[in-house]
């Protein structure tokens, strides 16, 4: 019977010893793969609670920017638990327990009586009800800094934790601070990666601003060769600046009299200015308009700035109110000559106009000038005309130099389409620069995370506190940013190699010989920042085999012009529109049989699909030249032909047929 006694002891400790070590490999498994922090704590109380008494345990994190901890975690049958989202200051280690072992970063145990004896010695010692046992175990991160303790506490008369459970306390501290270190990586870097879109989203932002800008400008200047009446060409000036500016109280000022200095306002509106008669002369006055015409120069003029004009005398009987928040004028002028003043009026306290509102009424004021003098000239050479219909032969002079103003007229026509090709690699490199900056982006955090690891790794070395989990971490790390860097930095590679070959193309007008299927699919995307977040589709049937001796630049204009016509005028209406392109041979040419399934054309439309100028979205920024380059490109530089068949509401078909050498190449 005496022998029974100590094997029972044995056994029933090695089962405890048992039941431990299935604790602790519990926790550090669930430690490994931790994703949430609150699962995890719950899960580590209810395993301490398999090998000993835990029913008052809580979790305390240290966040030194703060300056405070959080109680993420607490159980407790006496007190109630902090709220978790609270920054509690961290107080003196003279005060509390749970600031002591985040302070000296030392496990710290005390009695029922050490806890009373502090209390006496000061009142602020310790919150909430005494304890009888208290073991409270740092949070050491993988650099040696504390970020917190995990705390145990026993409110039973007369109890003590053995060595052992302090022992193991410890231990599940260890794997504890893994899990937390772990999971607050991750957060970093999904924190890096949303301010890096976040970031991406603002250049995408600023860069529609400017896609904007460069429309409305375009469209402003194909405003002015449109031959409409001054009646309808300033309300639709006025529509236009509307789109990026706040326009609402709109004036043109127009010298009429050099000799008397007198000036008219064809177009207002200004609900402040109701009674200004229309197109009536008056002198120019020593008014905000009468200002600009003097110096010549764009004002930009506030409420401090007029006030000071009025003072010095400059600036006296200004027309209207005069209570405005913000004033922008700038002058029409052509070759040195002052045509008048565009001008914008703000009463609105929070719409003040900036330098740059300033330089784009500016711009628009060049514009309209020209629009002005091409005016006065063709009312010259109609009344030459006149003139020579009578006998006047003294005036064919004048119409000489009138011919040379159409001829120069053509050559701005000519600046335009070039000005449109321009626009359209413009476009290009806009859209491609952006889809490279996601990748880019995302790769430079990658590499700022990587590197702050590694030297996290190298501290811990070189203070020759390196551990295992050290190192697993940091290689889990590497692992994913590695993983991160390889996919975005293919996905850039192949984006630049694509942007590279079909910029290169359109910049020049080299003969080569293409793989058609490839030289398709890198224009194709090339252009894809365009539609990709539309539901529209492209499909290409095209041998991989087939290849073409031609000028590519050309190819890849025409493709392009094509695409993105079909995108903004036969798909206006829906957001899955589809677009195939078959490539073949026949006999010695190539044949492009490309077609849309948008709205169509109608008959009288169809008819004058290429010529220049025409378009059914002039009053949302179409130039009208798209269709005209293609058909000049197909028939000129490529040398081969191009039809067109549509109905309205069967989509569009263009048949392009082209020869296997250019005309620049058959000749040479």
């Amino acid at each position: 019977m005496n022998d029974a006694v100590p094997s029972d002891r044995t056994a029933e400790r090695l089962a405890r010893l048992e039941e431990v070590q299935s604790v602790v490999l519990d926790i550090s498994h669930r430690a490994a793969r931790c994703h949430d922090l609150h699962d995890f704590f719950t899960a580590v109380h209810a395993a301490l609670a398999r090998i000993m008494r835990v029913d008052n345990f809580y979790i305390a994190l240290y966040e030194a920017a703060a300056h405070g901890v959080r109680y993420v975690y607490y159980a407790d049958e006496k007190d109630p638990p902090p709220d978790p989202s609270r920054h509690f200051p961290l107080r003196s280690e003279h005060d509390s327990a749970t600031a002591m072992v985040v302070i000296r970063g030392e496990p710290q145990v005390f009695t029922a009586e050490q806890w009373a004896s502090r209390r006496a010695k000061g009142a602020r010692w310790g919150v909430g009800t005494r304890p009888q046992h208290w073991v409270g175990m740092p949070l050491i991160g993988n650099d040696g800094g504390v970020f917190g303790a995990m705390v145990m506490q026993s409110y039973a008369r007369g109890f003590r934790y053995g060595e052992e459970d302090i022992a193991l306390f410890g231990l599940m501290s260890e794997h504890v601070a893994d899990a937390v270190e772990r999971v607050q990586f991750a957060a970093r870097l999904e924190q890096a990666i949303a301010e890096r879109t976040r970031s991406l989203e603002r250049e995408v932002a600023e860069r529609r601003r400017a896609e904007q800008m460069q429309r409305t400008l375009y469209e402003i200047s194909a405003l002015t060769v449109k031959d409409i009446d001054l009646a309808s060409f300033y309300p639709e000036v006025h529509r236009i600046l509307g789109g990026l500016l706040y326009a609402r109280d709109f004036a043109v000022m127009i010298y009429c009299n050099d000799e008397h200095d007198l000036v008219s306002f064809p177009y207002f509106s200004d609900d402040f200015a109701k009674d200004l008669p229309k197109n009536q002369r008056r002198p120019a006055g020593h008014g905000l308009t009468g200002f600009v015409l003097r110096t010549r120069m764009p004002q930009r003029i506030d409420q401090q700035r007029f006030q000071a004009l009025l003072e010095s005398g400059v600036v006296h009987h200004v027309l209207g109110r005069t209570d405005f928040t913000s004033w922008i004028g700038a002058p029409m002028i052509h070759q040195g000559k002052v045509l008048g003043v565009l001008m914008l009026t703000s009463y609105a306290a929070d719409i003040l106009y900036d330098d740059d509102d300033l330089a784009l009424l500016t711009f628009v004021a060049e514009h309209i000038a020209a629009a002005l003098a091409r005016r006065q000239a063709d009312d010259a050479l109609r009344a030459a005309h006149a003139n020579l219909a009578t006998g006047n032969l003294a005036l064919q002079e004048k119409n000489r130099e009138l011919e040379m103003t159409l001829m120069h007229l053509g050559m701005a026509q000519n600046e335009l389409v070039r000005q449109e090709k321009l626009a359209s690699l413009g476009a290009l490199v806009a859209g491609i620069a952006h889809e490279v900056n996601t990748p880019l982006g995302i790769c430079t955090t990658a590499v700022s995370l990587l590197m702050e690891e590694s030297r996290r790794l190298r501290e811990s070395f070189t203070a020759e506190q390196l551990a295992w989990p050290n190192v697993r971490a940091f290689f889990d790390s590497c692992d994913e940013l590695l993983a991160v860097l390889s996919s975005n930095t293919l996905r850039a590679s192949g984006l630049i190699r694509s942007f590279k070959q079909v910029a290169v193309d359109q910049s020049s007008e080299q003969v080569r010989e293409i793989a058609m299927a490839e030289y398709i699919e890198d224009t194709l995307r090339s252009i894809r920042p365009k539609f990709k977040r539309t539901g529209h589709t492209i499909e290409v049937d095209c041998d991989p085999a087939l290849r073409l001796r031609s000028i590519p630049g050309a190819l890849s204009q025409v493709l392009t012009n094509l695409v993105l016509n079909s995108i903004t005028h036969a798909f206006e209406h829906t957001d899955h529109g589809r677009i195939t392109i078959a490539v073949g041979r026949a006999g010695a040419d190539v044949t492009i049989d490309y077609r849309d399934d948008g709205i169509g054309l109608s008959a009288p439309a169809l008819r004058r699909l290429f010529e220049p100028f025409y378009t059914t979205k002039r009053d949302r920024g179409g130039s009208g030249l798209g269709t005209n380059i293609v058909y000049n490109l197909v028939t000129g530089k490529l040398g081969g032909s191009i039809s067109v068949h549509s109905q309205p509401g069967k989509g569009l078909h263009y048949a392009i047929r082209l020869p296997a050498e250019p005309p620049e190449a058959s000749h040479a």
